[in-house]
């Protein structure tokens, strides 16, 4: 069983074949080699693809030992093969805020790089045509994140803001409003008007959304709970109520009902 801290570190392999085939299809990182055990079934369709792919894209392929995949993963549902990759190749936030009518999410104080996975699967999944990052992020525990993803680290465009002043500046100027989920001096979810564009942030149980980020919304939105719960939602969880339902006002907007 890995240890939880080793769960959270830094990685420079993707891992199991739908990880690899996002990178290779999008094209988000440089992949080195593709790493397989022995005894992988390489007649498996998600495998056949991956190696198909590899092959045009000129990437090698070895063989690898079962010592050498528990030193460098994170977990073990790698399915015998896994890929070294570099970085995560970055837009500026310029061109993440291109769209005219996007849909742009920022992450803040996500503690666990499987959450802020889970998160970023929700918000790809939700449509979100743009995420940006924080300079301290997770896209390094590249075995995690994009595993808990589904690949979605890797799918959805992303940029890193390192100034969040002049980052609200750039939304508001591609007409974008500026919407924190938060509890305080918030508007229910379900209530609250999310038509695109927009620039969702949902913060992380603990450290939560910057005081900056907070003052400088246009608005702020909490998740209506069908009880009385003094706990909150996980960051993911959170996430994936508040994507929905974005998608579910602008699929109604567009005339397409739900």
């Amino acid at each position: 069983m890995k240890k939880e801290e080793e769960k959270k570190r830094d990685s420079s392999f993707a891992e199991g074949a739908i990880s690899i085939l996002s990178v290779l299809q999008h094209h988000s990182r440089p992949i080195f080699r593709i790493l397989v055990l022995p005894d992988v079934k390489k007649e498996e369709t998600n495998l056949g693809k991956l190696f198909r792919l590899a092959k045009k894209e000129k990437i090698p392929i070895e063989l690898s030992s079962p010592a050498f995949f528990e030193s460098v993963t994170t977990g073990h549902t790698h399915g015998g093969v896994i890929a070294e990759v570099g970085s995560r190749k970055m837009l500026s936030p310029e061109e993440v805020f291109a769209p005219e009518n996007g849909f742009v999410f920022l992450l803040c104080g996500l503690e666990d790089p499987f959450n802020f996975g889970c998160a970023v699967r929700s918000f790809y999944a939700a449509g979100a045509t743009g995420m940006v990052l924080t300079p301290r992020n997770w896209l390094s525990a590249a075995g995690v994140t994009i595993r808990s993803s589904a690949g979605a680290t890797e799918a959805v465009p992303c940029a890193v803001a390192e100034d969040n002043e002049a980052l609200i500046a750039l939304a508001r100027a591609r007409g974008y409003r500026v919407v924190c989920a938060s509890e305080k001096d918030s508007t229910p979810l379900f209530s609250a008007d999310l038509k695109k564009p927009l620039f969702l942030i949902v913060g992380g149980e603990k450290r939560g959304i910057t005081k900056d980020l907070l003052k400088a919304s246009d608005l702020r939105v909490r998740i209506p709970y069908g009880r009385n719960f003094s706990a909150s939602l996980t960051a993911s969880g959170a996430a994936a109520v508040c994507a929905f339902e974005v998608f579910r006002q602008n699929q109604i907007c567009k005339g397409e009902g739900i």
